[in-house]
């Protein structure tokens, strides 16, 4: 479907398309509304990759059930919600919950970096988030700024459209290099399954990028990114302060030296507390809001 035509469509006579939201690398996300609920929703439309032969439209359409369905066995503020999936006219559609907000990445377009006491804040949101897919045996797989959204009082996970069930051992879970090469950990790269330990990778990548306004293997594409993140470990950021030993901590290129998921909670937690900051709550925007003039009015908002 044109992102610029027919949007007041009418999907299983329920769900009426407002307008598209944003385009990724496995469709379009749309404002829309629930007739039956009367209720605004987000629905993805699925789209498949650039070919157009049967066997690519079957991936999409796997990748598409495993997304919904992972995401929907998942209960948490730090995880987008699952409402619906359905097929119409030969393309797949996924009902989420609709947030008002701008994603990390737009985020850090919009102000360059962030101070490390809301880097912190958004890195112990997230992980909480993190920590409860991989408890549940869900793997994300693609942990990056574009795909977390920002709402003012949350922090939001979204997009498991490569996301691996632990168990399904026989799936494929490998990602174009051209799609997130930059938060990719280094074992990624190397074509191995995504695991717990490369999703904290990412997370590690995503917290440096907030505090620097940039990943941490800058270059000019894939490849030289993979040479990178393959031989050396990332130049230490000039502006994460406190907050370097978590972010150093996640991106060991060995990922059995890697910190885990419970003592980046702990570290960050302490930290958060040292900067009167509550941490205590998951999902909800700390009692103690960190203050910047880094920071304009309807940062997070859109």
């Amino acid at each position: 479907m044109d992102m610029g035509t027919d949007r007041a469509r009418l999907l299983l006579e329920r769900y009426r398309l407002a307008s598209p939201i944003r385009r990724d690398g496995t469709g379009i996300m749309w404002q829309a509304h629930d007739l039956r609920l009367t209720r605004d929703v987000a629905i993805k439309e699925v789209q498949p990759p650039y070919r157009l032969d049967m066997p690519d439209l079957e991936d999409t359409r796997r990748r598409a059930l495993k997304e919904a369905r992972s995401a929907a066995r998942l209960s948490h503020p730090g995880i987008i919600t699952v409402h619906d999936l359905f097929e119409e006219n030969g393309r797949l559609w996924i009902v989420t919950e609709f947030l008002e907000g701008l994603t990390l990445k737009e985020t850090i377009g919009h102000i360059g970096r962030m101070p490390v006491r809301w880097s912190a804040w958004l890195g112990f949101q997230l992980l909480a988030g993190i920590r409860h897919a991989h408890l549940c045996g869900v793997v994300h797989g693609d942990i990056k700024p574009e795909n977390i959204l920002l709402t003012g009082d949350r922090v939001v996970l979204t997009d498991f459209g490569i996301a691996a069930l632990e168990e399904d051992t026989t799936s494929s879970q490998t990602i174009p290099l051209t799609r997130s090469a930059a938060y990719l950990a280094p074992e990624r790269m190397r074509g191995e399954r995504a695991t717990q330990a490369s999703d904290l990778w990412s997370l590690g990548a995503t917290m440096y990028a907030a505090v620097e306004g940039r990943p941490p293997y800058p270059g000019d594409g894939p490849l030289s990114m993979l040479g990178m993140a393959l031989t050396h470990e990332p130049d230490p950021p000039s502006n994460a302060g406190a907050l370097w030993p978590v972010i150093e901590g996640l991106l060991r290129r060995e990922a059995a030296r890697r910190l885990t998921g419970e003592t980046v909670a702990l570290l960050l937690a302490d930290l958060l507390r040292r900067e009167g900051i509550s941490a205590a709550t998951p999902g909800r925007r700390p009692q103690t809001l960190p203050s910047s003039e880094n920071l304009p009015p309807g940062a997070f908002t859109l």
